[in-house]
C-alpha cells in the first residue's frame, strides 16, 4: 500500500519474497514460577535526530523495561527464519508472517517493572546519530490479567482484490472502517508485500486515534475523511499480485507504540517483518491482556491487465 500525502511516501521495494516462519515460546525459569516478581538487568536504546535530550532518555529507559519484561518473562520470538524466495506470479497464497500478527496480541503475556534503578547513561554516536543508552536493575511482576472477552475491535475492506494501475496517482486507494466496543485507542499497521511494516494511525498527519464509542464508528471515520491522507496500493517492482494486511491493535488507555527502528526520515516504516515483530512485541508486554485486543483483514493487489 502506498501512502500519498501531497508527495508520494518513499518506500523500499524489493523483487524478493521473504516468507517467515516463526516460533513464539514462553518459559519461566523455576524461580519465576515460585514467585510473581524477579529481578534483572536489562539495556535499552534510543536512535533518534529528532527528539530532545529528555525525549531520548525517556525512550531508552521505556525500552530497557520492555526487555526486562520480556527477559523475566522468556517471552521471545526464537530464530526467526527469513526463507528467501521468489515469489510465483500468480499466487495468492499468505505467507505465515500474517498469522503470526494475527495472532500477537493474544498470545502474549503481560508483566510490568515495579521497581528499577538506573545503572548506567551513555550518548553515544554511531552513523552520526546520537544514541541514548540506558542500563537498569529491574524488578518485573507477570501480570495475572484474563483477556476481555467483551473488548473486541474489527476492521472492515470496501473489497478484497485492489488493483495497482501502474501509478500511485490512479492506483486503487484502500477503503476501510474500523468499530470497537468500547472507548480506546486504536493502533493501525499496514503489513506490507516488500518486507516492512508501516504504522497508519497514529502518525504525524493523525495523531487523535482516540475512539469513542458513543460516536461509533462513523465519529472515528470522520476524524479519517478530514485527513489530506490517500492509501494507495503498489506492488514490489516485478510483481504481478502481492498479500497485504491491516492490523488493528486497540487499547483500553493510550500506551503509544515506538520502535527505535524508525529512522528519523523513514515517516513510521519499520523495514523488517523482524524488527517489527520484536518492537510489537516489546511494546504487548507492557499491557495486561485484560486491557488490549486485536484484529486484522488481509487484501489482494493485482496488476491491472
Amino acid at each position: 500500500m502506498k501512502v500519498d500525502v501531497t508527495k508520494t511516501r518513499n518506500r523500499l521495494r524489493t523483487s524478493l519474497h521473504f516468507s517467515i516462519v516463526l516460533l513464539f515460546t514462553a518459559t519461566w525459569a523455576s524461580a519465576f514460577a515460585q514467585s510473581d516478581t524477579s529481578w534483572t538487568e536489562a539495556t535499552g536504546r534510543c536512535y533518534s535526530t529528532d527528539v530532545t535530550p529528555d525525549e531520548g532518555w525517556r525512550r531508552a529507559r521505556v525500552d530497557a523495561e520492555e526487555n526486562a519484561i520480556r527477559d523475566v518473562l522468556g517471552i521471545r520470538i526464537t530464530d526467526a527464519t527469513f526463507g528467501v524466495k521468489e515469489e510465483s506470479v500468480g499466487s495468492d497464497e499468505k505467507s505465515d508472517y500474517f498469522s503470526v500478527f494475527s495472532e500477537l496480541s493474544s498470545s502474549t503475556t503481560a508483566g510490568r517493572v515495579v521497581a528499577e534503578q538506573v545503572l548506567t547513561k551513555n550518548l553515544l554516536i554511531e552513523n552520526d546519530y546520537p544514541v541514548y543508552t540506558v542500563q537498569i536493575r529491574a524488578k518485573v511482576a507477570k501480570d495475572a490479567g484474563e483477556v476481555d472477552p467483551g473488548f473486541e475491535v474489527d476492521i472492515h475492506l470496501d473489497k478484497s482484490v485492489y488493483l495497482d494501475r501502474g501509478s500511485p496517482d490512479i492506483n486503487d486507494a484502500v477503503r476501510f472502517s474500523v468499530t470497537a466496543s468500547e472507548n480506546c485507542y486504536l493502533y493501525l499497521f499496514d503489513i506490507m508485500s516488500n518486507d516492512s511494516v508501516l504504522l497508519l494511525v497514529p502518525d504525524p498527519y493523525f495523531t487523535d486515534n482516540y475512539y469513542s464509542a458513543a460516536d461509533g464508528p462513523a465519529g472515528f471515520q470522520k476524524k479519517l475523511n478530514d485527513l489530506p491522507i490517500k492509501l494507495r496500493v503498489g506492488l514490489p517492482p516485478g510483481k504481478a499480485i502481492a498479500t497485504e494486511m491491516l492490523y488493528l491493535v486497540g487499547l483500553k488507555k493510550k500506551v503509544d507504540f515506538f520502535s527505535p527502528h524508525m529512522t528519523s526520515g523513514s515517516l513510521g516504516i519499520i523495514p523488517t517483518y523482524k524488527s517489527a515483530l520484536l518492537d510489537l512485541q516489546k511494546w504487548l508486554v507492557m499491557i495486561p491482556q485484560n486491557m488490549r485486543t486485536s484484529a486484522s483483514a488481509s487484501f489482494t493487489i493485482r496488476k491491472e491487465q
